[in-house]
């Protein structure tokens, strides 16, 4: 997996500037709220540097990525784009970042839904990645 430095030069090409500083700022807060909760701060810290590394892409260009990548969406996936960023989010940090930790993957993928039974770590980064 890439360290965090490569991580941070990678979503810095992918994000608009404000995007990016926010990507920086929800990685800080999530360590912070790993640190105080009892969650692994550095995974707590990845996750938040990748949580939105799809964000500025268009719908269309997160679907292709998605199909491309063979992950099946449900119909109410389909049916909200603006979730795809999520969803896109973990397939790309799996394969281009090379993330196999599926704490961290989840983290990612269920930042703007939640589910039920959510990890610490899930919790802290839908908490942060708002």
């Amino acid at each position: 997996m890439k360290t965090d430095s490569e991580c941070i030069e990678i979503i810095k090409g992918r994000l608009k500037e404000q995007r990016f500083i926010h990507s920086l700022n929800v990685a800080d807060c999530a360590r912070e709220l790993a640190l105080k909760y009892g969650a692994d701060p550095d995974k707590a810290y990845t996750a938040g540097i990748l949580h939105d590394s799809c964000k500025n892409l268009e719908p269309s260009v997160q679907l292709q990525y998605l199909l491309e990548n063979n992950v099946t969406l449900s119909e109410y996936e389909l049916a909200a784009p603006k979730l795809f960023h999520a969803i896109c989010g973990r397939t790309f940090a799996e394969k281009e970042i090379g993330c196999d930790d599926e704490e961290i993957l989840n983290a990612i993928r269920y930042h703007t839904t939640g589910r039920s039974n959510m990890t610490l770590l899930e919790k802290v980064i839908f908490q942060t990645g708002i």
